[in-house]
């Protein structure tokens, strides 16, 4: 199965250097037999980000769970 990246649904979040959003989380580094390898920031909507062919226009994308005020 592989090294798990686990982000607790529990902790909160912090504002991504990046990408501006409120979605940057702790996650332990999980190996295959439970134990915690450690811990790293992971960026949920900067992930999502690297799977597309072109980047997004800055602003044009609102972070996940959230909708545009107005």
């Amino acid at each position: 199965m592989g090294t798990q990246l686990r982000i607790s649904r529990e902790d909160g979040s912090l504002p991504c250097e990046v990408c501006g959003f409120p979605t940057m989380h702790v996650a332990k580094v999980v190996a295959d037999d439970g134990s915690v390898l450690g811990r790293t920031l992971v960026c949920t909507t900067c992930q999502r980000g690297k799977h597309r062919t072109e980047p997004p226009a800055v602003g044009s994308e609102a972070p996940p769970d959230e909708v545009p005020a107005g």
